[in-house]
């Protein structure tokens, strides 16, 4: 719905019209502090309108607000800086990242997209500016500076709002907490103070609508609604984690929101159909699980006949550890595990890290979860969506150590067979906490902006660091992005394997006389097909018809009906397989000479990571794997022995590189 229908709704002589020009278009999320801020603001007898300008195109910002400014006639516009950016390398490098998410690069500048937005409203109104927001709380003098704002909130707003008379009157200004305001040629920021959670309900029907303009209405009440709409639990957080800016934001001291109200504000959405909610904190569990089990006491207790029940789910810490049958009591409540992106599995970079957890707390937890989440989902014929390992491998304390010690344990756990994707986090983007820029990453870190990098580190724009020791040990920042990506596909996850095309591989290893001739062979050489159902495609095809018949398949499309794995690519995979059996000794042999004893006849029996390190063990490159392959096969024709040695390395992504096998499989 255009944005200025969701405007038109909005009460004339609205006290506030909050705008926001920072939303991240790659994940479009309403503004919680939309939500918060009209609630604080209807607590002090103020009137609000919203209008986040997501959806509307720039060209159209200008009659958008010029309407949105008759229709309202606001006493002051609050604008909301959510993000500087956001805070992932690829949408600033200046190259496609391989294995990047499908995002378009440059296209995300909340800092100057709200430059550009100021601009227009001086254009249209004399109307004071107020700007204030997670983002423009990290750099609020400078972004005081550049943004030229009336005024601005660092942190949460409740005594500007309770004071706004006098804000706008100029009065008395100093006593307002949180208030940065106009003195001279610059800006006064009074004292900061961090406040608790709203101890009063914050969703209305207005707010409600506008949330459910901007997502659309199926997206949050429908059969199949994916948005989970954000309550605030906890605030604050006493940790350290060298990369995070909520304990600056939000402050050191976590504090619970009262409980009545957080299930006030859930059942209002419940009745309105909202069946998925968000509990918004740092961690739900930090120093102790004792909150996590009494929400989800309430959330039993709020879908107890239900017809439309509400799932629920917030950030969590791996320490505490969950046991499995609390993990499976969290479930039943309709707990949906959410995303958490370790750092490593490696104990000496966590500890660098300053994360509250070690190695043994992350893979407990990762894979607790993932097992009783698949099992839960068994158990009430629910499906299981795709699943994405993160990982912040790419932290400024990360080392070829932190690398190979992590995917030895991925590899040990085969974790990486259980996910269909994996994306590692390949930069931190760097912050000043007031201390100086974050973690180790002063000497290495650079900015960029719309036009591409910048002469110096400014920390209003995209500023990044990449791994020092990693960028040492491969090169460059590119060669690390290059290196993650074979990591993500090849060791964390199935993604590799999920795309291989069989055909081809035949077609580039083989040539159709010499393929013809060898399923000739095999239609007159007795064997079980065993189970697979794509092998026994290949045996009934070579019995009713002989290669022809076959190559015709492997060429064609499936016939109607068929099944996965009587389409092309599983029967051209298992050709290979039942071709090389008609040369098992010889395989054998060359597979032993090469490091890989067994490795044919149980396939199965080892990881990807375990197959690339036994050969990286004894060969450089893949030309010297394969020149020792040729000697191991003796008298005869190699090529049997020779395509199962190219199906290993196609089915495990072998790449050969020694600057590579230093990191992957360091001692």
């Amino acid at each position: 719905m255009p944005a200025d229908d969701t405007i038109a709704r909005a009460r004339q002589g609205a006290d506030i019209l909050l705008l926001s020009a920072s939303n991240y278009p790659a994940l479009p999320i309403y503004p919680y502090a939309f939500v918060q801020v009209s609630a604080v603001a209807a607590r002090h007898g103020l009137s609000a309108a919203r209008l986040d300008l997501l959806h509307t195109p720039t060209a159209s910002w200008r009659p958008t607000l010029r309407r949105a400014l008759e229709r309202t006639d606001p006493r002051v516009i609050g604008i909301h800086l959510r993000q500087l950016d956001s805070i992932f390398i690829w949408n600033y490098a200046d190259h496609d990242l391989p294995g990047a998410p499908p995002v378009r690069r440059n296209s995300y500048w909340p800092f100057h997209d709200t430059r550009q937005l100021i601009g227009i409203l001086r254009e249209l109104t004399q109307c004071p500016i107020m700007l204030g927001g997670f983002g423009f709380t990290t750099r609020t003098p400078d972004l005081l500076d550049r943004l030229q704002p009336d005024f601005g909130v660092t942190g949460e707003p409740d005594e500007v709002l309770e004071h706004l008379d006098d804000v706008l009157a100029h009065r008395d200004m100093e006593r307002i907490a949180n208030l940065a305001h106009r003195s001279g040629d610059g800006y006064t920021l009074n004292p900061r103070v961090f406040l608790p959670p709203a101890d009063h309900t914050e969703y209305t029907d207005a707010v409600l609508r506008d949330l459910l303009d901007f997502y659309g209405p199926q997206r949050v009440t429908g059969p199949d609604a994916d948005v989970h709409v954000p309550v605030e639990v906890q605030r604050g957080c006493p940790y350290r984690c060298y990369f995070c800016t909520e304990p600056m934001v939000k402050g050191r001291r976590h504090r619970v929101r009262d409980l009545d109200v957080v299930m006030a504000d859930i059942a209002f959405l419940a009745d309105r159909g909202v069946s998925r909610v968000w509990l918004v904190c740092s961690e739900i569990n930090i120093g102790s699980n004792g909150l996590l089990f009494e929400m989800a006491q309430r959330m039993r207790k709020l879908n107890h006949g239900r017809p439309k029940p509400v799932s629920w789910t917030c950030y969590l810490l791996p320490n505490p550890v969950l046991e499995r049958d609390e993990i499976r009591t969290l479930l039943e409540s309709r707990f949906e595990p959410s995303w958490n992106q370790f750092a490593s599995y490696d104990d000496e970079n966590l500890k660098r890290t300053r994360v509250p957890y070690r190695a043994r707390h992350a893979v407990q937890a990762q894979v607790a979860w993932l097992e009783e989440d698949q099992a839960f989902r068994r158990t009430h014929g629910l499906p299981t969506p795709p699943r994405r390992l993160d990982m912040f491998l790419g932290n400024t304390y990360a080392t070829p150590e932190t690398v190979s010690a992590t995917l030895r344990t991925v590899s040990e756990l085969r974790l990486g067979e259980r996910f269909d994707d994996s994306l590692i986090t390949r930069a931190t983007r760097v912050f000043d906490l007031g201390d100086g820029l974050i973690g180790d990453t002063a000497a290495a870190a650079y900015s960029v902006g719309p036009e591409g990098l910048l002469d110096e580190v400014d920390l209003v724009h995209p500023t990044f660091s990449y791994p020092a020791a990693l960028v040492e040990a491969l090169g460059s920042a590119r060669a690390v992005d290059e290196f993650f990506a074979h990591v993500e596909k090849t060791f964390l996850s199935r993604a590799y394997r999920a795309r291989l095309d069989w055909p081809a591989f035949l077609a580039r290893h083989t040539d159709e006389q010499r393929l013809a001739e060898w399923c000739e062979r095999l239609r007159h050489t007795p064997g079980p097909s065993g189970a697979d159902p794509a092998a026994r495609t290949v045996r009934a095809a070579l019995a009713a018809g002989g290669a022809t018949t076959l190559l015709k398949r492997l060429r064609d499309s499936p016939p109607a009906g068929a099944s996965a794995e009587e389409s092309a690519g599983p029967v051209a995979q298992a050709l290979v397989e039942l071709l090389v059996g008609t040369e098992l000794d010889r395989t054998r042999a060359v597979f032993a000479a090469i490091g890989l004893p067994g490795y044919w006849d149980d396939r199965t029996a080892r990881t990807a990571y375990d197959v690339c390190a036994g050969l990286a063990a004894r060969f450089a490159t893949v030309e010297d794997l394969l020149d020792a392959a040729r000697a191991a096969a003796g008298p005869g024709d190699p090529a049997l022995p020779l395509l199962a040695v190219e199906y290993c390395l196609y089915d495990n992504n072998v790449l050969l590189r020694p600057d590579y096998t230093r990191i992957l499989f360091r001692a």
